[in-house]
Formats: C-alpha cells, sequence, structure tokens
C-alpha cells in the first residue's frame, strides 16, 4: 500500500497567525493615530504596502510556510472591514476621499509588488 499523502497543517496554521499578527498591527497603527485624516492615511499606507508585499508573494509562486504567513498578515493588515467603516463613519469628505484612495492605493501596491517579481525574476 503505498504511502498516504497527508495535507500539511503548516500552511493554514501560518495564515492563522499571520493574520492575528495583521489585525494586531491594523489596531496598533489606528491607536497610533486615531484622528480621522491619520486613519484616512495610514488606511490607503497599510493597503498600497500590504497590497505591493502580497503582489510580490504570490507572482513569486512559492508555497512555503512563510510565505502564508505573511499573507496572512497582509491580508488582515489591509482589511477591507477597516476601510468600510472607517468611509461610512466620517464626513463626506473623507468619506469620498476613502472610497477613492483607498482602492487606488492597493491597485497601485498590487501592480508595484508584482512589477518587481517581474523585475527581479529577469535579474
Amino acid at each position: 500500500m503505498p504511502g498516504r499523502h497527508r495535507a500539511s497543517r503548516a500552511q493554514p496554521v501560518a495564515v492563522i497567525v499571520g493574520g492575528a499578527a495583521g489585525a494586531v498591527l491594523r489596531y496598533a497603527i489606528a491607536a497610533t493615530w486615531p484622528l480621522p485624516r491619520q486613519v484616512l492615511m495610514s488606511t490607503v499606507l497599510t493597503a498600497a504596502i500590504a497590497f505591493l508585499i502580497a503582489g510580490f508573494l504570490i507572482a513569486n509562486a512559492s508555497t512555503s510556510t512563510p510565505r502564508a504567513a505573511i499573507l496572512g498578515m497582509c491580508a488582515s493588515a489591509a482589511s477591507l472591514s477597516a476601510y468600510a467603516l472607517f468611509t461610512i463613519s466620517q464626513t463626506p469628505k473623507l468619506s469620498i476621499a476613502s472610497l477613492v484612495l483607498t482602492p487606488a492605493a492597493a491597485i497601485g501596491g498590487l501592480l508595484c509588488g508584482l512589477l518587481i517579481a517581474r523585475v527581479a525574476a529577469q535579474c
């Protein structure tokens, strides 16, 4: 009887641990810069950086456990629920800025991450 292929639990656990770390990071950022404009800027920057890192990791096609943890952290730190909560709880001007800037930063970060991975692969 051939050996059974046993599914590794390391990657799902790594995603959970990374997600918890990302949630703590997001909370720490919000607690450090609590004013509405600070929350807007920290949300935009967090989304851009998290998507840049995630785009780079996804483009590299690695399946390592640290990669899973970092992706979990990026996903949690760039939480769209925090983005949605901020958007609906602010003045119209800040809400519109958040609705425009956060997705633009996420898409820009993702494209930059993919571009960096492509350049790194060619070197």
